[in-house]
């Protein structure tokens, strides 16, 4: 009687160690924890919009003819040329639509009103 309690002492010591031994083994090292800079508000994706503002270099979306109406208002725009900034617009991926107003506001392009209440 006695050596079936150790051999069931023994077996249960063996496998609690084969278990230990298997879980270090598949332990995965989490990934550091990165801390923002201090002056950034911790919504990176509008910190990062933000970035794209005060970086000087344009970047166009296939649209270098809308440079014509730089400094144009945009309440001054004719109905030919709202079809130009809309047939742009609606090409342009969702995702990319905060890029290309910022890119249109680094080149002093007004969108059409008409397309601001189209948006909204």
């Amino acid at each position: 009687m006695i050596y079936i309690i150790i051999s069931i002492i023994g077996l249960l010591v063996i496998v609690a160690l084969f278990t230990y031994s298997s879980k270090s083994k598949t332990k995965t090292e989490e990934p550091p924890v990165v801390v923002p800079p201090a002056d950034c508000c911790g919504t990176h994706a509008i910190c990062e919009k933000g970035l794209k503002k005060i970086d000087e270099k344009i970047e166009y979306f296939d649209d270098e003819e809308l440079d014509q109406y730089r400094g144009i208002p945009s309440d001054s725009f004719n109905d030919q040329q709202i079809d130009q900034f809309r047939e742009i617009l609606y090409s342009i991926r969702p995702e990319e639509l905060s890029d290309w107003f910022i890119s249109l506001e680094k080149r002093g392009i007004e969108l059409p009103d008409v397309l601001k209440q189209e948006l909204n």
